[in-house]
This record gives C-alpha cells, sequence and structure tokens, in this order.
C-alpha cells in the first residue's frame, strides 16, 4: 500500500512540472480512483458478457414453410369416368391440387365446402373435384392478387424444372364466389408433358379458360 501511497519515481520524472506538481498535490490518488473505477467497469464488461454466453438461448429456428407443395408425392387421379373432360387451353387435364384463400378480409372456408366454392368459380367443377379427389388447401388470408400468385407459383415447383416441358399446369387467380372474393390456386396434370406453364387469370377468364366438357 505504501508503494501506492504516492507516484512512482519513473512517472513523475517523466511529466511536465505542472502534472507532476498536480500528481505530488495529491492528484495521484485522483489518478488511482480512475484507473480503479476504468479496472472495475472493464471486469464488469467481461464478467457480463461470459455470464450471458453460459446463459443466452439459441435463437429459435424460422418457422417452417408449410405452403409449399411437392406435386411428385401428390398420388395419380383415380380411375375416371368418361363421362366429363376438363380441359385448359383445349390441353384434357385432371384436378389434382386445390388452394384456396379468402381475400382480403378473413373468414372462414370450410373444406367441405370447397366443391360447392369451385364450382361457382366454373360451373360444373364440383363434379370434376369429386371425381379427381385433388389435394385440396386452405390457406390465410391473402392481400392481393399479385401476392396469392407470387406465393402460390413459388411453392409450387415442377419436378421437371421451370421453363422445361411438363405434365403440370398451374394456374392461379381471384374469384367472385356469391359476392366474395376468393383466391383459388389449382394444379393440373396433363397426360403428357405440355409448354402451357403457368397461368394467373383475372375473375372474368376462368370460364373461357377453363372448360368442362360433358360427353354423351
Amino acid at each position: 500500500m505504501l508503494a501506492l501511497s504516492k507516484p512512482p519515481d519513473w512517472l513523475t520524472n517523466n511529466v511536465p512540472e505542472g502534472a507532476r506538481d498536480f500528481l505530488q498535490g495529491g492528484g495521484w490518488w485522483a489518478v488511482l480512483g480512475a484507473g480503479g473505477l476504468l479496472a472495475l467497469l472493464l471486469l464488469w464488461l467481461t464478467v457480463g458478457r461470459l455470464v450471458r454466453g453460459l446463459f443466452r438461448r439459441e435463437a429459435p429456428p424460422p418457422p417452417k414453410d408449410d405452403l409449399r407443395e411437392d406435386l411428385a408425392a401428390i398420388p395419380a387421379p383415380p380411375a375416371g369416368t368418361a363421362d366429363r373432360k376438363l380441359t385448359i387451353e383445349g390441353v384434357p387435364v385432371r384436378l389434382r391440387l386445390v388452394v384456396v384463400a379468402p381475400a382480403g378480409t378473413a373468414y372462414d372456408l370450410k373444406p367441405d365446402a370447397i366443391p360447392k366454392l369451385l364450382d361457382r368459380v366454373l360451373p360444373g367443377l364440383e363434379a370434376i373435384v369429386k371425381r379427381d379427389q385433388p389435394r385440396t388447401r386452405i390457406w390465410p388470408k391473402q392481400l392481393s392478387t399479385e401476392g396469392f400468385a407470387n406465393t402460390f407459383h413459388r411453392h409450387t415447383p415442377v419436378p421437371e424444372g421451370e421453363n422445361a416441358p411438363t405434365r403440370w399446369i398451374l394456374v392461379s387467380g381471384r374469384a367472385d364466389v356469391g359476392g366474395r372474393q376468393v383466391f383459388v390456386g389449382l394444379g393440373l396434370q396433363a397426360i403428357s408433358p405440355t409448354t402451357v406453364g403457368r397461368l394467373r387469370l383475372d375473375t372474368h377468364e376462368w370460364a373461357t379458360t377453363l372448360r368442362i366438357r360433358v360427353l354423351e
């Protein structure tokens, strides 16, 4: 302790006269006090960092995106009767995926009501749903046609890769069903690969792009 009661000679011999007088006149204790506070601060920061490292919880993993569809894993359609034929741009297809979501304002969509809802989008589609038994999904509400279309097409990668001929035709758009707006995404499968690819439909285009032919 005695060694700290006065400034060391190596310090006083190497500072200007004014600083030497300050140290020898009691300023040395102020220097010691400031140094002690600085040392305590550094110690507190170091210990705090160690403690936080010991007790820090791992960041939770990001929520799994459950909207993605593995088209290759969707089973083949059941053997269909020949009384109805669904076509898109003249290509005969089977319905393998249905995605619906409320547009704008959230409201309840019941799974068992989807066939009748689709029948309002395109008369006769209810019978196609019952025949083809597609995979059916209800998504949370979507705010815009563009946003829904982008999300739907991003989550339905085709097995063959984009821009390659494929049996899959993916269609998305907004539809008016009894005064309510709903977003619809359909995964259609042709008999052989085509280049139709992906389509985005306006409300009035469903009935002109998709056709249901009732065979005699």
